[in-house]
């Protein structure tokens, strides 16, 4: 056999390490080149800082992941969030700076199908439901008693009142007066024992609060209902999240209507946990007038990562029956059956506000001064100004929470311990709330490019003209200018060319048509 030359070698070695090079550019329309994405990678979440939440929640928290293997952020979601409930009954916070606020804390988590959402709630808040239902029996009892008391009072107050119309000499009116005087006080209804809701109205909220408990938790584990319902739609979404920001700020419940009357309550609560599958989620993480009008800012927000196929077990074991969860029933339990402080009405509620100790105001003014440094111009919060702006407060809310839960009852002070670990919690938040920016937070361009992608690859289109998608492309993409803008996204990305000029297709010489190259 003969060896090829060392010329002959070198030469070689030198074309294969040239093939190795990039092409030049007048090879380029022969490669498929690959698109460029249209929003950034979902990076991972950092672990919840479930130690923060101290021995009964955060115990509560990783016994309920242990058994139903649902994310471990979402069960600390829910026992926050029901912690949270429990507490704004009785207790308000007393800010750094003077403020009274309520405990009530907003939370929101984005999680897929499947993830054992309605498996935790059920849990969670299973012992306070069923305490609702038979409630709720107690009170038709007690509301059928009230309608014949009413009656009654009215047959009393009717005929005392015909009995002064027909007064014909001031002896007779004299007597008729004092009848009047002598009926007995308008009997008062039961008040509705009912707690949570899901989707309500403003309109709804006003008159539920007006005969129900004064604290109400609205709680869902299929948040599409609130976030695609009625209250939320484009006519109500302005005045609905204007009145949980003020439900959240613990103003009064005002109401002016010229048909069915007006009016306003006092000492209203209201926490919030609203959980959602990441397309329904998005929806009102993109909206622009969530962000703008303060609403977001309030929120506290998580994506976990998936537990989905990793969830496997050796026995089948019951949450209710670990310790730590019975810990935390108990510590529910306690503040939900004790006996409300009250202003003028039994639904007014007046909590005792908890001051920060000496140590933990040190502590919060070393805070705020460290948030206001990170939103200057360029620094890690400067995207989150609104949200930031809200974190102490969210910590000494969180903070309130846990020494409510903690301490139970008799808790009137908010020491440095908890107040250092709920900045601890509330850093977390707004380290989740730039990582999932970045991936559901997208604009309106760019979602509506996904849609337009998967539309035209759901009916096998090679080539396309706006003509079929105006005409019957989804509803949101009927708009010229919104379709031309998502056109335009996935022409840059690399995902359609333009034609050339009097292309076929659909049988017309098109102006303008592309041609599909990728699919989102």
């Amino acid at each position: 056999m003969k060896w090829p030359s060392p010329e002959k070698h070198n030469e070689t070695a030198e074309k294969l390490k040239n093939s190795n090079k990039a092409k030049p550019a007048n090879f380029a329309n022969l490669l498929i080149l690959e698109p460029e994405p249209l929003r950034a990678p979902m990076l991972n979440s950092k672990p919840y800082p479930i130690e923060e939440l101290g021995k009964v929640l955060g115990a509560a928290a990783k016994a309920l992941h242990d058994t139903i293997k649902a994310p471990l952020t979402l069960c600390c979601q829910s026992v926050l969030a029901s912690a949270s409930l429990a507490a704004q009954a009785h207790y308000d916070v007393m800010l750094p700076w003077g403020e009274k606020k309520p405990l009530s804390l907003f939370l929101l988590t984005i999680a897929e199908s499947g993830e054992r959402k309605s498996g935790v709630d059920d849990v969670v808040l299973g012992a306070a439901k069923a305490q609702e239902r038979q409630d709720m029996e107690v009170y038709a009892t007690e509301a059928k008693l009230y309608e014949a008391e009413l009656s009654q009072w009215k047959d009393i107050v009717d005929a005392a009142n015909k009995a002064a119309a027909k007064a014909k000499n001031q002896a007779a009116s004299d007597q008729a007066a004092e009848n009047k005087y002598s009926c007995p006080e308008k009997p008062e209804p039961p008040i509705l024992p009912l707690r949570f809701v899901s989707e309500p109205t403003v309109e709804g909220l006003y008159k539920l609060m007006a005969i129900a408990q004064p604290s109400l938790g609205l709680f869902s584990d299929e948040g599409g209902l609130l976030i695609g319902g009625h209250a939320l739609n484009s006519e109500n979404a302005l005045k609905t999240m204007a009145r949980f920001c003020k439900l959240w700020d613990g103003a009064a419940f005002d109401r002016v209507r010229a048909g069915d009357g007006s009016g306003v309550l006092y000492g209203r609560r209201l926490a919030m946990h609203q959980q959602a599958q990441p397309d329904v989620m998005a929806q009102l993480l993109n909206d622009r007038m969530a962000n703008g009008q303060g609403f977001l800012a309030r929120c506290l927000v998580a994506w976990p990562e998936s537990t989905i196929g990793s969830r496997h077990i050796n026995i089948f074991e019951q949450p209710r029956d670990r310790n730590e969860v019975k810990l935390f029933f108990a510590k529910l339990k306690n503040l939900t059956e004790a006996e409300l402080r009250t202003g003028k009405s039994k639904q007014e509620l007046d909590p005792v506000a908890l001051p920060l100790n000496d140590e933990a105001q040190q502590m919060a003014i070393a805070a705020i001064n460290q948030f206001e440094t990170l939103m200057q111009s360029g620094n890690d919060l400067s995207e989150l100004r609104d949200r930031a702006s809200k974190a102490l407060e969210n910590a000494c809310r969180i903070a309130g929470v846990l020494t409510a839960i903690e301490n139970g009852i008799g808790a009137r002070m908010i020491d440095a311990d908890r107040l250092g670990r709920a900045l601890v919690i509330v850093q977390w938040y707004l380290a989740e709330t730039l990582r999932i920016k970045g991936a559901a937070m997208i604009p309106q361009s760019v979602s509506d490019a996904e849609s337009l992608s998967k539309w035209l690859n759901d009916r096998d289109y090679n080539a396309f003209r706006t003509a079929v998608v105006l005409t019957h492309g989804p509803s949101h993409l009927r708009n010229k200018k919104r379709l031309d803008s998502a056109i335009t996204e996935l022409v840059e990305h690399g995902y359609l060319t333009e034609n050339t000029p009097g292309m076929v297709i659909d049988g017309v010489a098109a102006r303008k048509s592309w041609s599909i190259k990728h699919v989102v």
